[in-house]
């Protein structure tokens, strides 16, 4: 009896005792692979699939992870990989910032959720579930940025005139880029058949409110150049009587000449109806009255 013991064959071990270190080296690959370390994880992932294919145990996740790592070997170029395959993979690989950065969005922290979502992308610049998430975080941040442009007031300066904050400017261009930068992450999110409606409806908005934030930067900049048109017709009023007292005009002529055609070139840039061109228009007709008092002194 105790001789047929000794020679009994050991029990087999069970599929779901196997899968536990098989699990352990999957997750060990997985963090090899977010490291860049692809050969190494593409071998770890290898023995794992032989591990339980001893044991005729069909893991389709694992076959794919498995083929992703293979994938990942051959450079960063052309994948051989379908892309629902690809994208499962990749967010397998990225599940740390996808997560972060959908927790970021839902606590409206967009600059901080595109950051997560860069993150992603340094791992992958392939996902279409990050495309999305990072082009949802930069729309939300161009749309932060217009809301801090409009809570800039307009005040007036010491001389009445109507100042914008500068900051304004530096949060139209912030808007304005991250705009740009979300159209080309959309578009790749579009190639997912899942994503597409919403990419398409986000690329809509994008486009109408970039074409907003390009004409409110370049009105912001026209008034800029009629403000720099306006301390300078300060200073030459200033002066004016002090030139009166002088028989030589020549330079006043020269510079009061050139301010005039800065005004004229700008104010053809202006529409009509807008408050740079009556601002400018109020500063041609003074600069032609200066003009006119130095002629009759003359």
């Amino acid at each position: 009896m105790l001789a047929d013991l000794s020679r009994a064959p050991l029990p087999r071990r069970s599929p779901e005792r196997h899968r536990a270190p098989v699990a352990t080296a999957i997750e060990v690959a997985r963090r090899r692979l977010r490291r860049g370390y692809r050969l190494e994880a593409a071998h770890l992932l290898d023995r794992c699939v032989q591990a339980l294919e001893k044991d005729r145990i069909d893991d389709q996740l694992l076959e794919e992870r498995w083929a992703y790592a293979h994938d990942r070997c051959t450079g960063d170029g052309a994948t051989t990989l379908a892309p629902d395959v690809l994208e499962r993979a990749i967010v397998w690989i990225t599940q740390e910032e996808l997560e972060a950065g959908e927790r970021a969005l839902a606590a409206d922290r967009p600059f901080a959720a595109a950051r997560f979502l860069m993150a992603a992308d340094a791992i992958d610049a392939r996902g279409t579930r990050s495309a999305y998430l990072h082009a949802m975080a930069l729309h939300r941040a161009a749309q932060k940025s217009l809301d801090r442009a409009d809570d800039r007031p307009v005040v007036p300066d010491a001389r009445g005139a109507a100042v914008t904050d500068p900051s304004v400017t530096a949060h139209l261009k912030r808007a304005e880029r991250c705009f740009k930068r979300a159209v080309p992450l959309a578009e790749r999110a579009s190639g997912d058949p899942s994503l597409r409606l919403r990419c398409e409806h986000l690329l809509a908005t994008i486009a109408i409110q970039l074409d907003t934030v390009e004409q409110r930067r370049a009105a912001t900049d026209r008034m800029a150049a009629a403000c720099a048109c306006l301390v300078d017709y300060d200073s030459f009023a200033r002066h004016l009587g002090d030139q009166l007292l002088r028989t030589d005009h020549g330079d006043f002529r020269t510079s009061l000449a050139a301010l005039a055609r800065r005004i004229s070139n700008l104010r053809d840039l202006c529409p009509g109806t807008s408050a740079e061109a009556r601002l400018l228009t109020t500063l041609a007709h003074g600069v032609a009255r200066m003009r006119r008092t130095l002629d009759y002194a003359a």
